[in-house]
């Protein structure tokens, strides 16, 4: 049954994601307004949403892998990506989030163009 819970707002999250890239579509290639807009909204509503669940345990659970797994994983993961970074400080895991910041962005970066990279050598 969860599973439905994370299918809808999945289905709404990347409907959310793609009705604010069309809005904030930019002409100029010079910044990447569209996905920041998108992030850091993501970051603040994981944020509040993980608070409120932390203050209010009686909630349902259901709701929160909703609006968390769902609606945030499909809508950015970089508010997931946030959150265990300031999970991992605020268990004085400095070091390993710095780590994980780290090596996520250059490994994921590094895998993309490597993958670009691959693909136009097997296309080519």
């Amino acid at each position: 049954m969860l599973y439905l819970f994370v299918a809808i707002g999945g289905m709404c999250g990347a409907v959310s994601r793609h009705f604010l890239f069309s809005l904030l579509a930019e002409k100029s290639l010079r910044f990447p307004y569209s996905t920041f807009v998108v992030n850091i909204i993501g970051c603040f509503l994981m944020g509040v949403i993980v608070e409120i669940f932390a203050q209010k345990s009686h909630l349902p659970a259901e709701i929160k892998i909703l609006l968390t797994t769902g609606f945030l994983g499909a809508f950015t993961t970089f508010s997931t990506f946030s959150l265990d970074i300031v999970e991992l400080f605020n268990k004085s895991s400095v070091l390993s989030g710095l780590s994980y910041i780290t090596l996520s962005v250059v490994c994921g970066v590094l895998s993309l163009y490597g993958a670009i990279c691959l693909v136009r050598s097997l296309v080519a």
